[in-house]
Order: C-alpha cells, then sequence, then structure tokens
C-alpha cells in the first residue's frame, strides 16, 4: 500500500516536460498603444523644439495644423486699405488720355489730356501740363494749366506757373507767375513781385507787392457776398 501512494504521489514519467507559463501579474507587459503615444509624443517635442531654435526661440509650441487659407476678397480689401494713404504721382514724359480722379495727395509732372479732380493737395510740377479743369483742396501750380482751376482752401501759382483761364480758392489766392483769366476768392488774394493777372480779380483783401502787375478790375467783397467770378471753362471736357 505504501509502495502504491508514492507512486501516486511521483510524477509520470512517461508525461512530457512541459515548460511553465509565467503568470500575468508576474511580468506585466505595456500595450502597444501606449508605447506608441509616448514615441509620438517623444519626436514632437524634438520636432518642436527644432523648429523653435531655426526661428529665434520664441518658446511657444507649433501646432501641426496647418492655417486656414486667406479668402481672396480679404485680401483685396486689405490692399485697399493699405492704399488708401499712398500718394499719386505721374512722372515727367507720361501722357495720360483722359480725366484723373483720387482722393490722395496728387503730384504731377507729366501731361494729362482732360480734367483733374484731388480732394487732397496736388502739385503741379514745372513740366506739367494740364489740357482741363483742374479741382482739388490746395494746389500749388508750377507747370500749365489751360483750363479752369478751384480749390476748396489754397491756390498758388509760383513764378514759373501759368494759368490760361479763371482761377478760385476759398481761402487765399497768391500769384507770382501768369494768369490769363479772373482771379476770385473770400479771403486773401496777393499778387507778388514779378506776378501778372491779365483779368478782373475779387477779394475780401487784396494787396500787391512792387513789380505785380493787375491788368483789369479789383472789386472787394464782404464775407456775406458769396457772387462769384469763377465759370469754369469747357476746354478740357470729355
Amino acid at each position: 500500500m505504501n509502495d502504491k501512494a508514492n507512486d501516486k504521489s511521483r510524477p509520470s514519467s512517461s508525461a512530457p516536460n512541459q515548460p511553465m507559463k509565467p503568470s500575468a501579474a508576474a511580468s506585466p507587459r505595456t500595450p502597444e498603444p501606449v508605447q506608441d503615444s509616448g514615441l509620438l509624443s517623444k519626436l514632437s517635442g524634438r520636432f518642436n523644439t527644432a523648429l523653435q531654435t531655426n526661428r529665434g526661440g520664441s518658446g511657444m509650441p507649433v501646432t501641426s495644423a496647418p492655417s486656414a487659407p486667406r479668402p481672396t476678397e480679404d485680401i483685396s480689401i486689405a490692399r485697399i486699405r493699405g492704399n488708401k494713404a499712398q500718394k499719386m504721382y505721374i512722372p515727367e514724359g507720361v501722357v495720360i488720355e483722359g480725366s484723373i480722379t483720387g482722393g490722395s495727395e496728387t503730384e504731377i509732372h507729366g501731361r494729362v489730356e482732360g480734367n483733374v479732380s484731388v480732394d487732397s493737395t496736388l502739385l503741379l510740377g514745372k513740366s506739367s501740363l494740364v489740357n482741363g479743369n483742374v479741382r482739388a483742396g490746395s494746389c500749388q501750380v508750377e507747370g500749365t494749366v489751360k483750363g479752369g482751376i478751384q480749390c476748396t482752401d489754397d491756390l498758388i501759382v509760383t513764378t514759373t506757373g501759368r494759368l490760361a483761364s479763371d482761377a478760385a480758392a476759398g481761402k487765399q489766392v497768391r500769384v507770382a507767375g501768369n494768369v490769363d483769366g479772373n482771379v476770385n476768392t473770400p479771403g486773401t488774394l496777393r499778387i507778388e513781385a514779378g506776378g501778372v493777372v491779365n483779368g478782373d480779380v475779387q477779394a475780401r483783401v487784396f494787396s500787391m507787392s512792387e513789380g505785380a502787375e493787375l491788368n483789369g478790375r479789383c472789386s472787394m467783397r464782404t464775407q456775406e457776398r458769396q457772387d462769384t467770378l469763377f465759370t469754369p471753362s469747357n476746354k478740357g471736357e470729355k
């Protein structure tokens, strides 16, 4: 009996030896997604660091999502807004066949075969020629205008300036060149030395320097009187 009991307690020699299976608690394995996430996080961190180093090290993380493209309409509006303060410039030798209208400061040294209307300051250089009427906020004439000219504020005709028609300004007129037409202003009119006006003048304050010339009548106007001598000619109208 004892021998049989001992035989039962011993493992059978005929059964093959099988390896022991490790338990889950003994050797835990990290799931593959967790390992991949850690690797991607490290790569992303190194990539952001490299980008920030090349950009000067601002320290802000770089997002991988691409920025949305800017609509074409927004770009056009931004360009229009940015161009508001720009200056319009027409160089010497350029000929404009037609009228010019603008709201910004304008400088013309070329030729314009038409009318010029500018809401801001207008400079007509020595080589400029305008075959049409001119309207501006303020204007300095160093070239030639063969039409009427009217300014909201000031009009200055320099020694090289030539006006072939009537002229008017809301505040003051100074003439050092030649004007072949009537001149009218509710403010101050001054004909400086060397200036010539071949026409009638009307102003609230009028003065002439020695050497100035006026070939026409002069009438003084009060602040309440609003009649005008200025009648723009149709020359240059298109």
